[in-house]
């Protein structure tokens, strides 16, 4: 994850030259996002998983020990976002997509740190051919075959990130390209809700808390991308 979110910034120095940012109002920003999204990971995923914690409330700080929700990071990471450039007068959305390929990239090398550690594990798969078996000890149930569900959405937000960097350097209208990151990786997650087999949160009309919140992501996506816009995405105001 760590790997990722280095990866992420890195790119959004690149990105950024393409809004009119600098690599060093990019880093600036970059860095806060960074902070403001482990902290909403942590809650989101806190809030959802209320049952591991309630015992022993000392355990939410002990991050380190597993318990991070991408979606909490984009919420929390975009609502700081909206304030700090607000209070800057800057303009949100151009900076939004130019934090739209990068997040896709760092989300997807995240997606490999699960892998690793056995999280966010899969339903049973018997009889598929790219099924995974981890072994004893890890949070994935050992020893029979899985969904490789880290595996399978890492590979689409990879190429997710492409997809976005190509329609950036089109210069599409503000809020258009981090639109169509919150669509389509809002969309991924609602296919891949549904060979994930790991807890993760109570269901609410039958669906995990995780489900509505792709959901409510996508369509804010939806709305972005049906908006009418009349500004090319450039709009530096330094």
């Amino acid at each position: 994850m760590a790997t990722g979110a280095l990866l992420g910034l890195f790119f959004l120095r690149r990105t950024a030259l393409l809004v009119g940012w600098t690599a060093k109002q990019a880093s600036d920003l970059g860095f806060w996002l960074i902070i403001w999204g482990l902290l909403g990971s942590r809650l989101f995923y806190v809030l959802f998983h209320w049952g591991e914690f309630s015992s022993q409330p000392f355990k939410i700080l002990l991050y380190w020990q597993g318990g991070l929700m991408f979606q909490g990071a984009v919420v929390a990471a975009g609502l700081a976002a909206f304030m700090i450039l607000k209070k800057q007068g800057r303009s949100f959305w151009s900076a939004a997509d130019a934090m739209g390929p990068p997040l896709a990239l760092g989300q997807s090398v995240g997606r490999l740190g699960c892998y690793a550690a056995g999280c966010c594990y899969g339903q049973p798969a018997p009889g598929f051919a790219l099924a995974v078996i981890f072994p004893p000890g890890v949070p994935a149930p050992g020893g029979f075959p899985l969904y490789p569900t880290q595996l399978m959405e890492s590979l689409g937000l990879f190429t997710l990130s492409v997809v976005l960097w190509l329609y950036l350097r089109r210069r599409p209208a503000p809020g258009r390209v981090f639109g169509l990151y919150l669509l389509l990786a809002g969309a991924l997650r609602l296919v891949m809700e549904q060979y994930r087999g790991d807890f993760r949160g109570l269901p609410f009309w039958g669906q995990a808390p995780t489900f509505w919140v792709a959901l409510g992501l996508a369509a804010v996506g939806l709305w972005r991308l049906t908006r009418r816009s009349r500004s090319p995405i450039v709009e530096p105001r330094f």
